[in-house]
């Protein structure tokens, strides 16, 4: 297979990984059509802001961007254990429904998945004959179509708000893990938007990996099978 086609088959597969996360917020908070087209839409101005940026912002820029972004990736995942556990108890000992408050905390743009949209956007700027705005649009579109698909499948589930909290918990204790890797692979790698392929597809394997991990612990609790 050719190379080119396979490192945009990467991006496409990160981008894909990360619009299921956004889905699951939208989904198991169970929003109407309505509201999730409205967080899909606020995807796709960001990502299309992004194709702008990636021509006027300089390099030395995005590193202090992505080095701040680890502090901000340790209190986005303080974020989501806490309120994880806040939807958690309340529906699990009194019934209370606070899923619609706090699912913005799995929704909302995290640091790591900023930086990674980036990145890719940059990444395919350079290998193919596009403006950079456009990648930005096309990268939008995929989110807005992906939000408002895997948000519809995922409303019919019929889950409970705990089952919201606990992917919340889940995907906090991972965001915690990864902050031990990334020092690591920002002081060990340089980057050169133009010229290596972005750790996008990587970083939505990590993801896919914790996201199958927090399904089967779903299914087996609603199918009464304890792991």
């Amino acid at each position: 297979m050719d190379l080119t086609w396979l490192s945009i088959s990467g991006v496409l597969i990160g981008i894909l990984i990360f619009a299921l996360k956004v889905s699951l917020g939208c989904g198991l908070a169970s929003l109407n059509r309505r509201e999730v087209l409205y967080i899909a839409a606020g995807y796709l101005i960001i990502s299309l802001f992004m194709g702008m940026a990636i021509e006027l912002l300089p390099e030395n820029a995005l590193n202090a961007t992505l080095n701040a972004g680890v502090a901000m990736h340790l209190a986005v995942a303080l974020m989501l254990v806490a309120l994880g556990v806040m939807t958690a108890r309340k529906w699990n000992s009194h019934h209370h429904d606070i899923s619609r408050k706090t699912f913005w905390a799995l929704s909302m743009p995290c640091p790591a998945c900023l930086a990674a949209s980036f990145i890719s956007c940059s990444f395919l700027a350079g290998l193919v004959d596009i403006d950079p705005w456009k990648i930005g649009a096309l990268v939008g579109l995929i989110f807005f179509f992906c939000i408002a698909a895997f948000s519809t499948v995922l409303g019919r589930i019929k889950g409970t708000p705990s089952s919201l909290g606990n992917v919340m918990i889940f995907l906090g204790i991972f965001y915690i893990l990864s902050i031990l890797l990334i020092p690591a692979y920002l002081n060990s790698q340089k980057i050169a938007f133009l010229s290596q392929s972005p750790p996008l597809a990587e970083i939505g394997l990590s993801y896919l990996m914790i996201l199958s991990l927090v399904a089967l612990g779903f299914l087996g609790r609603r199918w009464g099978i304890s792991f």
